[in-house]
């Protein structure tokens, strides 16, 4: 019976996830959330020896065309304490792929599909006009919820000097069936290619208190100064980055080890290894970045999303994520047909 009550639960939070992003998608006329972006085009090339099992599409030397859009999830305002993006699609196409990989600044993200239904409810729950976010509702939400506060700010970026220089992970478990039988999980990351520090991380009274993002009074940065970069260093040299996975043995009887997003994986028992080189060519048009979409649930055989129908379940935000990306779509496609 309580299998039963929670599996409802879940398409509770389900129905009520997606209403709010069909929503946001009306009113932000597209994108329900990563609003402001911009786009680039290259190639994926995957390395020569990997370090990981061989794997049917991972396979040692493939190149893919690739496009990335990088954005902010809130703010229009570059300079404001935001979480940034780095979302992969492995075509040349807008929507179909192979493989798409969404990924954000910080390791860690909601605990299940209650979480995230109440952080949503917590931004939104006294927002105004002029204010994007309800620092108010995050506040006492974060007040409420300590561990969620710790990787909501570790999530993070103020300021940061480029979309170039930060750390974005994946987070969420996927599969990683490699032909030697074994059941395997991977997370992804995307790394500047010196390796270079995280850019923009925050300290100090930011930690204290990321529910207020705004731009700092003393900032001076132009509120789109992010998305210039981008641009203008494509018009002289290439963006690299380096994609690397790690690897989760499959285990016996409790996988809260393996699922849960409140704890990362240990780098003793998964290390992060290369997987490929990320070269951005050419930056995209702003009418070629709008049209691009990714969905979490573009994965091959060998890979694919792990998807959890228990609210309670930490897999339960990639089975809600492959769904409501998929509204958003069809919410963004009659938006965009409509105005044709």
């Amino acid at each position: 019976m309580k299998k039963i009550w929670d599996t409802i639960l879940f398409f509770f939070y389900l129905i009520g996830a997606s209403l709010l992003f069909m929503l946001a998608a009306f009113k932000n006329k597209g994108r329900a959330t990563h609003k402001y972006g911009v786009g680039g085009a290259g190639t994926l090339k995957v390395v020569d020896y990997p370090e990981f099992p061989e794997h049917e599409f991972w396979q040692a030397g493939k190149v893919f065309p690739l496009q990335i859009r990088h954005g902010a999830v809130t703010f229009e305002d570059d300079a404001a304490m935001d979480l940034r993006s780095a979302s992969l699609k492995l075509s040349d196409q807008p929507e179909k792929s192979p493989l798409d990989i969404i990924m954000n600044t910080g390791p860690r993200t909601f605990r299940d599909i209650i979480e995230f239904w109440n952080f949503t409810l917590a931004s939104i729950s006294d927002r105004g006009e002029d204010e994007p976010v309800s620092s108010k509702g995050l506040e006492a939400y974060c007040q409420k919820e300590p561990i969620f506060k710790e990787i909501f700010a570790e999530t993070l970026r103020r300021a940061p000097d480029s979309f170039s220089q930060m750390y974005y992970y994946s987070k969420l478990v996927n599969y990683f069936k490699a032909k030697d039988g074994k059941l395997r999980y991977v997370k992804y990351r995307l790394i500047p290619e010196d390796r270079g520090l995280d850019s923009g991380v925050i300290q100090g009274s930011d930690l204290e208190k990321p529910w207020l993002q705004k731009r700092l009074p003393e900032e001076t940065k132009p509120i789109d100064y992010l998305r210039k970069e981008y641009i203008e260093r494509l018009s002289t040299q290439p963006v690299i980055f380096h994609l690397q996975l790690r690897l989760h043995e499959d285990i016996q009887g409790d996988k809260t080890e393996i699922f849960t997003q409140e704890r990362d994986w240990s780098e003793e028992t998964s290390p992060w290894l290369d997987l490929a080189t990320v070269r951005i060519e050419r930056s995209l048009s702003f009418k070629e970045t709008e049209k691009l979409s990714f969905n979490i649930g573009r994965q091959p055989d060998s890979l694919g999303a792990v998807e959890g129908f228990s609210a309670k379940d930490p897999n339960s935000v990639n089975a809600a994520r492959v769904r409501i990306y998929g509204l958003s779509l069809a919410v963004r496609s009659f938006l965009y047909n409509k105005s044709e």
